[in-house]
């Protein structure tokens, strides 16, 4: 696999704004893009995950386990994370192993409903891929941009904060990769590994290696060949062309090409080979099928009005409410009560490592703005990465209800959000086209950071009317 390695430099043009602080993409030492995202987390969070650790396994077996892990990879002709792991754990203090034991035993899977628009039908002619996320305990939500070391491609991830894998991910060359939790099936030895790689971090281990859709198919092939796939998962991914389905347990996978307009899938595996292995009550796979159709209807009506999908749409599509649904026949909307967030994939065709986007609703999704955030960003607010960003919607969650009047006010936002940037990425297009890719890196640094503070501003005036509200209803 060929790889390519762009470094970008922070300009003065750009510098870091007083107010908040900003984490550099590229990095020289292995690990210390997740280390100085979870810092701020270390006394609240760091404890309760040692103690969970000595539950499952004394210190010697997680070190047995993590070797095992990384013989594995290195024995097959894969790079293992070895080096990136034992970095981590120096820095925390962690014995040797438990890095890699925490990160695969822990964070394994992300529920909820994600769907691939295909070229034919995308407003920017190419594919779009987007995930609802919603798993609950698991609130620490952490989007990063980031290239680990050099040889790797640079991600955008969006995961839980403690986890270096990723729930969501998209690589400079506009692969997109993201997962939901399967259906269960008959017996434990279906989805149980001794050794393994989580879900979550299979996601980011193929979109680092894998520069398009073959790849990564013949990545998690290989993945699955070797008995490193733990989980019931179901895998959406594409790159700029083309779509793919892979429905895995330990024991079994099918995979097959999304070959039309549009794609949806919930937690409901469906794929020939797989279906005869399913163990589903009737209601859990009807609420499945529910979101499922939910969107697909949403999708099909909005082809037929508008002949193509754009993000605004895809934005209303991850908050489409059923409230009637859920209430009388029991069966889940699109987003729900339990959701966390929502991240959507845009590639670029023509320069994907600096033009790409990914619009981020990190929080629940009606309670929170989706984010514009380019690939070719030269750093990321440290409150995106750390868990902050997202915690702002929860509370915001707690002042306003699920189906509450302001989904306008936040399209409005967001139309502007999506019109500027669309308008400054062809001005950075022309840089590029020209050599001045510092230039252009620029250019959408300084359009993301003064997004990033009208976001903040209007989350702000949101969160005040709401408090307003609340403090009024309390008087009356």
């Amino acid at each position: 696999m060929k790889k390519i390695s762009v470094v970008l430099v922070l300009t003065a043009a750009v510098a870091v704004c007083a107010q908040e602080k900003y984490i550099p993409v590229e990095y020289t030492s292995p690990g210390n893009w997740f280390l100085s995202s979870i810092q701020k987390t270390r006394a609240t969070r760091e404890q309760g995950y040692r103690a969970k650790w000595n539950k499952l396994k004394r210190g010697s077996r997680r070190a047995e386990f993590a070797e095992t892990f990384h013989l594995m990879l290195e024995n097959n002709g894969l790079p293992s994370y070895r080096i990136e792991d034992e970095a981590i754990e120096r820095a925390l203090g962690w014995e040797k192993g438990d890095f890699t034991f925490h990160n695969n035993f822990f964070y394994t899977r992300a529920g909820c409903t994600s769907w691939i628009i295909a070229p034919d039908v995308s407003a920017t002619g190419a594919c779009i891929v987007q995930k609802n996320r919603d798993y609950s305990g698991q609130n620490l939500l952490s989007a990063r941009l980031f290239r680990a070391y050099p040889g790797k491609y640079k991600v955008i991830t969006v995961n839980d904060l403690w986890s270096s894998g990723a729930g969501a991910v998209m690589n400079e060359r506009g692969l997109m990769i993201v997962q939901n939790d399967g259906n269960s099936v008959t017996g434990s030895a279906y989805y149980t590994r001794e050794n393994n790689i989580g879900s979550i971090f299979t996601l980011r281990y193929v979109a680092e290696h894998c520069a398009n859709l073959d790849e990564a198919v013949a990545m998690m092939k290989k993945l699955h060949r070797m008995g490193l796939v733990r989980s019931l998962s179901l895998y959406l991914l594409a790159d700029l062309d083309r779509g793919m389905i892979f429905e895995a347990t330990p024991r079994y996978f099918a995979c097959g090409e999304v070959n039309f307009s549009f794609e949806v899938r919930a937690n409901n595996y469906l794929l020939p080979g797989m279906r005869n292995i399913i163990k589903q009550k009737r209601d859990a796979f009807l609420n499945g099928a529910n979101r499922r159709y939910a969107a697909s209807e949403f999708l099909r009506n909005v082809i037929a009005e508008k002949g193509k999908v754009a993000p605004l749409d895809l934005m209303r599509l991850a908050r489409f409410r059923e409230p009637e649904i859920e209430e009388k026949l029991k069966f889940r909307s699109v987003c729900v009560n339990a959701s966390l967030s929502s991240i959507m994939f845009v590639p670029d065709r023509q320069f994907p490592d600096y033009l790409s986007v990914t619009f981020v609703a990190l929080g629940p999704q009606r309670h929170t703005v989706f984010l514009p955030i380019p690939m070719g960003l030269t750093a990321i607010p440290e409150s995106l990465a750390n868990g902050d960003w997202g915690m702002r919607a929860l509370d915001l969650k707690t002042k306003l209800p699920l189906d509450h009047d302001h989904i306008p006010e936040f399209e409005k936002v967001e139309t502007r959000f999506i019109d500027e940037y669309f308008a400054v990425r062809e001005q950075a297009r022309k840089l590029i086209l020209n050599g001045k890719r510092q230039e252009a890196a620029a250019l959408l640094d300084n359009v993301f950071r003064k997004q990033y503070k009208e976001a903040q501003k209007f989350m702000d005036m949101i969160s005040q009317k709401s408090g307003k509200c609340e403090e009024n209803k309390v008087k009356k």
